[in-house]
């Protein structure tokens, strides 16, 4: 029933969505969010000239042709993911003091909650 992949190979996200996404969506279609199905189609659709369009560089000296497809643009998809939580982590650097500081949780018991909120 399933496949053995090998470490080697490269299988992303989109890959596995390709792979199984129909079938769960045909399981699940009515407990799926409409956020949900936009990304996963986003994902699929990624780096696929034919459904996001491309841009296309021509040499000017040789001719040579290069096509670069565009992104889905999903924070789920593995490179469009990671470029946006790169460029999260930049804008949040520039807003912290540059201090040493500690995370602290701070859980009071419900009967503060109110004292809290307010």
């Amino acid at each position: 029933m399933y496949e053995t992949i090998k470490a080697s190979s490269k299988y992303t996200i989109k890959q596995i969505f390709k792979d199984n996404w129909f079938d769960f969506l045909n399981k699940h279609k009515a407990d799926i969010r409409p956020a949900v199905l936009e990304n996963v189609q986003k994902i699929m659709a990624c780096g696929d000239k034919d459904k996001l369009g491309y841009n296309l560089y021509v040499c000017s000296l040789c001719g040579h042709t290069h096509y670069a497809a565009h992104t889905g643009k999903s924070r789920f998809g593995n490179s469009c993911g990671k470029m946006m939580t790169d460029k999260w982590m930049d804008k949040a650097q520039k807003e912290l003091l540059n201090v040493p500081y500690y995370h602290v949780v701070f859980s009071p018991p419900e009967e503060l909650w109110l004292i809290f909120r307010g």
